[in-house]
């Protein structure tokens, strides 16, 4: 995964964290697109009713850079990691376009 699950550069954290923020709305979003796969799956968290998809992300923060990995033990579908992805990706263009 080179690059493609990179959500911000910088050094401003209120701007980190606003973009987290979207990231995890669009999470929840990919998450109600697919529910039926969520709602099916026991969770690893024994107090959620069912699945989430949060459930299987992980951050990482490191020198300026904010990215998101899929935990290494995952069971998602490649149908749903490449949404993630294309959230991941329309955020970094929605900055770039911000910056230029």
């Amino acid at each position: 995964m080179p690059f493609n699950n990179i959500l911000y550069i910088g050094d401003e954290a209120k701007a980190c964290i606003e973009i987290i923020e979207k990231f995890n709305n669009r999470l929840l979003q990919i998450e109600q697109m697919y529910s039926g796969w969520f709602n099916r799956r026991r969770p690893k968290n024994t107090f959620a009713k069912h699945d989430k998809l949060q459930y299987h992300i992980q951050y990482h923060f490191e020198g300026g850079i904010a990215v998101f990995k899929f935990r290494d033990e995952d069971e998602l579908p490649q149908n749903i990691r490449n949404e993630c992805l294309i959230a991941c990706k329309n955020l970094a263009a929605e900055q770039e376009f911000y910056i230029s």
